[in-house]
């Protein structure tokens, strides 16, 4: 990609390049350099015993599985539906929930039946309404 024409300028910048780099680490200290070669083998050491543990204890196969353990749980939980199940109330227990509610309500002096009772045609109206279908 980088090609010249005699290729010389490219192998100046190597040679340059490598020069700099020799220099640079024959002028640090042997004090230095100990120290650096001691990190380097500590470090490869750490490498060497990380991959002598069984799989089942490194972090890279215990990530994936803990992630799929909890959207299979989560999965689960959704399928399934809450644990005190389905709270829904069909017609009819919806309609005497609705009448205790009226019927223990304190009107005063005027009893709630009473005033169910006066509109009794319209209460039934309304309920043969809700019940029918749309007409198409």
């Amino acid at each position: 990609m980088n090609e010249n024409a005699g290729g010389a300028p490219q192998d100046l910048l190597e040679q340059r390049s490598r020069a700099l780099f020799e220099e640079s680490v024959g002028s640090v200290d042997l004090r230095v350099r100990s120290r650096l070669t001691q990190a380097r083998h500590a470090a490869l050491d750490a490498a060497a015993a990380s991959s002598r543990r069984p799989w089942f204890f490194r972090m890279t196969v215990l990530t994936p599985a803990a992630g799929l353990a909890a959207a299979l749980a989560l999965g689960v939980t959704l399928w399934m539906g809450t644990p005190m199940g389905s709270h829904v109330m069909t017609g009819d227990q919806a309609n005497l929930d609705d009448l205790d509610i009226v019927a223990a309500s304190d009107g005063g002096s005027v009893d709630a039946l009473d005033l169910l009772q006066d509109d009794i045609d319209f209460y039934d109206f309304a309920d043969k309404a809700a019940s029918s279908e749309p007409a198409a």
